[in-house]
């Protein structure tokens, strides 16, 4: 049952964060997870189930009952109504039931009791603090950089230590690693900030590179939540920057930066999105200089068959407004869904700017990468966010440029992805009898989809265009059985006689309503709602 809803990495990531708070050095631990291996072994442990995200379940101590919990994501709020300093033996013995289910037991207990007490890290005097501060705060990015690195040294040697480092390691790196260097940055607020400008780079860098290594172990099909966090921490402060200096830093910081940057983009091959976006927000706040977008342009070219140098270029040319340079790089790799990903956050940036005549010229290429992903893609869920956010833009543009004539072309070529937009856009244009085709194509096996207020109000004002649809939904209702659906046939019915009682075509009506009564004799329950809606009696009064 457990396996249904957990898996390996889970178990491995709740035991990390029970056992990263102990050591097999210290008595109490080692006594504390003896006591909840043992409760466990003993039968202790049952009723355990996955709740709202919560692994939770019963484990019986002496005449005690208690209910510990394991928050699958939120690990901080692990508990138990023991009310002991967490973690508590009954915590480990609900995570040892949970590992049997994947024969894990002994695998954690194992690295458990090889794992030691991380080095305490040297404590530095108060001048040392103090020397360290004043770089920071004197404008010495250089020196600040190898600062991180000498952190990073340090922290890697600790992980080295630490319980399953080997598998769940991003989280640490991001908590501990990132914070802890938060945890000395300046007091100035414009230092602060280019304070943590660099370290979320640094940091994203280096967490890349460590999934990079780990690829084998790691399953990198899901961008982990932490590297968004610093994509949107650098978005933020790159904006605060630029806000608070104008988007001018000095000549050392901008130096140290776009070394920053271009590693970023350049020395990694995975996470392509959070890298190429903080690669784009820092340019596009603080590096939006001609001199200084020409200087990487050269130094960018340098770089031959490079996906990611292309990429990097495309962007400076972007800020310098050679749309034509950019274009022809971005219709190299226009087949690649990163490519078009990518391309999302120019368009996103020229609609916010209003620069519709730029944006005329980057819908086409859009458009092709689009219907290219359509075809060839296999994520259904990213076809129609792509599509959906396509048509935002196109339409924004053709309402803005006054230039409607293509949308219904692009809304047909789109089909099914743009159902929503075309139908709207033929009920606002009063192409009834066209929507009422669009129904019919979209929905002939499943007419119970067809929108009910839109086909009451094509039924108000072009009966002739529904009557298709209502023989259709009469035939459909009638073949799923069962008096309700022939109550739901019968109501569709009565819509039928009144259109064509506005059309003043009787007769028709009359042969259908016979038609249907003989067609469908033996159906007894049909029969009598027939009855019940007068259908028959009328039909038969008027023959």
């Amino acid at each position: 049952m457990l396996q249904r809803d957990l898996n390996k990495d889970i178990i491995y990531e709740l035991s990390y964060s029970l056992f990263s708070k102990l050591s097999p050095q210290n008595s109490r631990d080692a006594e504390l997870v003896e006591t909840g291996l043992q409760l466990y072994r003993l039968g202790q442990v049952y009723n355990v189930s996955v709740r709202e995200g919560r692994l939770v379940g019963v484990v019986e101590e002496g005449d005690q009952i208690h209910l510990p919990i394991l928050h699958i994501e939120n690990h901080d709020q692990n508990g138990c109504d023991c009310y002991e300093a967490p973690p508590c033996q009954h915590q480990i013995a609900l995570l040892c039931y949970a590992a049997a289910s994947f024969s894990l037991v002994g695998d954690i207990m194992r690295k458990f009791k090889q794992s030691s007490l991380k080095s305490i890290p040297t404590i530095m005097t108060g001048r040392q603090l103090l020397d360290q501060m004043n770089m920071i705060e004197q404008d010495r990015p250089k020196e600040t950089v190898a600062l991180f690195e000498q952190k990073y040294k340090e922290y890697i040697e600790q992980q080295r230590t630490s319980f399953y480092q080997d598998v769940y390691f991003v989280y640490p790196l991001y908590e501990r690693f990132y914070h802890g260097l938060l945890n000395q940055q300046p007091r100035q607020e414009k230092e602060k900030l280019l304070y943590q400008l660099l370290a979320s780079i640094f940091t994203m860098n280096k967490m890349v590179g460590q999934i990079e290594i780990q690829s084998t172990v790691y399953d990198n099909a899901h961008l982990p939540r932490e590297m968004t966090m610093l994509e949107n921490q650098v978005e933020a402060v790159s904006r605060q920057l630029h806000n608070l200096t104008g988007g001018s830093v000095s000549s050392q910081y901008e130096e140290v930066l776009r070394e920053q940057l271009q590693a970023l983009l350049l020395e990694r091959t995975l996470c392509l999105i959070p890298r190429y976006n903080t690669f784009r927000y820092v340019y596009k706040e603080l590096l939006n200089n001609s001199k200084i977008l020409h200087k990487d342009l050269e130094v960018l070219s340098e770089f031959e068959d490079n996906y990611y140098a292309d990429l990097g270029k495309a962007h400076l040319h972007y800020l310098l407004k050679e749309d034509e340079k950019m274009l022809s790089i971005i219709k190299q790799y226009s087949n690649s869904e990163r490519t078009l990903y990518s391309f999302t956050y120019w368009i996103e940036n020229l609609r916010k700017n209003n620069e519709t005549d730029r944006l005329t010229s980057f819908l086409p290429i859009y458009y092709e990468m689009l219907l290219h992903f359509l075809q060839n893609g296999d994520d259904e869920y990213a076809k129609t966010t792509f599509a959906k956010h396509f048509l935002t833009n196109y339409e924004y543009n053709s309402f803005y440029t006054n230039q409607t004539a293509g949308l219904e072309v692009v809304y047909q070529a789109l089909l099914p992805h743009s159902v929503m937009q075309y139908t709207d856009y033929l009920m606002h244009n009063r192409e009834y009898k066209r929507w009422a085709e669009l129904q019919m194509y979209l929905y002939s096996y499943k007419p119970d989809f067809i929108d009910k207020h839109d086909l009451q109000e094509v039924h108000k004002h072009s009966p002739q265009s529904v009557l298709p649809l209502y023989h259709h939904l009469v035939l459909y209702y009638i073949e799923l059985k069962g008096r309700a659906n022939y109550k739901i046939a019968v109501r569709y019915l009565k819509k039928l006689r009144t259109n064509y009682k506005k059309l003043k075509r009787l007769n028709e009506w009359d042969d259908y309503i016979q038609y249907i009564e003989s067609q469908f004799i033996r159906l007894r329950a049909l029969q009598e709602e027939i009855k019940k809606g007068k259908l028959v009696n009328e039909a038969t009064s008027k023959s």
